[in-house]
């Protein structure tokens, strides 16, 4: 999987590319996208999904800064990537869900870092006094700025795809389909316990916050987000910590990083996070 940030020029261009999916994810600003006559935009929670083979048209205006994963074909059907797309609808334009959008900054900050390091190692003499680039290469393609990034975890990263692109829905351009959509009062919980993840919150204060018994709570989180409420909580958590420890200017000790995100016990946090990760903290901070 090919990894880059890009700055897009307000002189509209179109391409294709026959061997890889493209997924565009808004870091700063709006792209907007034509796919195979579908027009739409990239902004916000709204990402695209561009198929192989996809002639697409583009451009931007003003400043602005978008995550593209060149997702090839096989990766895409092995990792189930593909398939989670048809089950949000096979549109090139998806909403993701408002409580799932911290995977989003997550998925962002992470391989902003990644892309930082490689640029302090970008350059290694190699014997004879010149220097080679490592990692990073800087490439210019129709009306594009390209930084690109070999340094991503793969496995990370299609695993927060398919969770994002689990809980997504094809956005609609002219008649938004209630049914899809996460009620406002979910949403602003949601926006609320983003906010508080240092913080002990549970089933009763939610449904408190909602109004609703614990009961339609459970009920809402199922139909809307999939899954439970301390669950959903449990998965923020651990994604902002991800994020925390892949900064290399945070030299917060793991003690104080497992009760910034609502642990306090530093063992618990340790375990929760390998569970989830494959890796222990300490490992992820060893790497970055």
């Amino acid at each position: 999987m090919q990894t880059s940030f890009r700055q897009y020029r307000s002189e509209a261009a179109s391409h294709s590319h026959d061997d890889f999916h493209q997924i565009i994810i808004a870091d700063l600003g709006m792209l907007e996208l034509e796919v195979e006559g579908r027009g739409g935009c990239v902004s916000g929670r709204r990402l695209a999904f561009v198929p192989a083979g996809d002639t697409h048209a583009y451009r931007a205006l003003g400043m602005n800064r978008f995550l593209v994963l060149d997702v090839d074909i096989d990766l895409a059907a092995q990792t189930g990537l593909e398939r989670f797309w048809y089950q949000a609808g096979a549109s090139p334009y998806l909403e993701v869900g408002a409580g799932y959008a911290g995977h989003l900054t997550g998925l962002l900050q992470g391989l902003e870092q990644k892309r930082v390091i490689s640029r302090i190692r970008r350059f290694s003499p190699d014997g004879q006094g010149r220097l080679q680039s490592e990692n990073l290469s800087l490439r210019h393609v129709a009306g594009i700025a390209v930084c690109e990034n070999t340094f991503a975890d793969d496995a990370f990263v299609c695993k927060t795809l398919g969770e994002v692109l689990c809980h997504s829905a094809a956005t609609q351009t002219d008649k938004a389909d209630a049914g899809s959509m996460i009620p406002m009062r979910l949403q602003r919980l949601l926006a609320w316990i983003e906010l508080r993840l240092s913080e002990p919150v549970g089933v009763p204060e939610m449904a408190k916050i909602t109004a609703q018994s614990e009961s339609a709570l459970f009920a809402a989180f199922q139909k809307h987000l999939g899954t439970t409420p301390m669950r959903w909580l449990g998965e923020q958590r651990l994604q902002r910590a991800y994020a925390m420890l892949n900064d290399p200017q945070n030299t917060m000790p793991l003690g104080d990083i497992a009760r910034e995100v609502g642990f306090t016990d530093q063992s618990a946090f340790s375990r929760a996070f390998s569970r989830r990760f494959g890796h222990a903290p300490i490992a992820l901070r060893r790497r970055t």
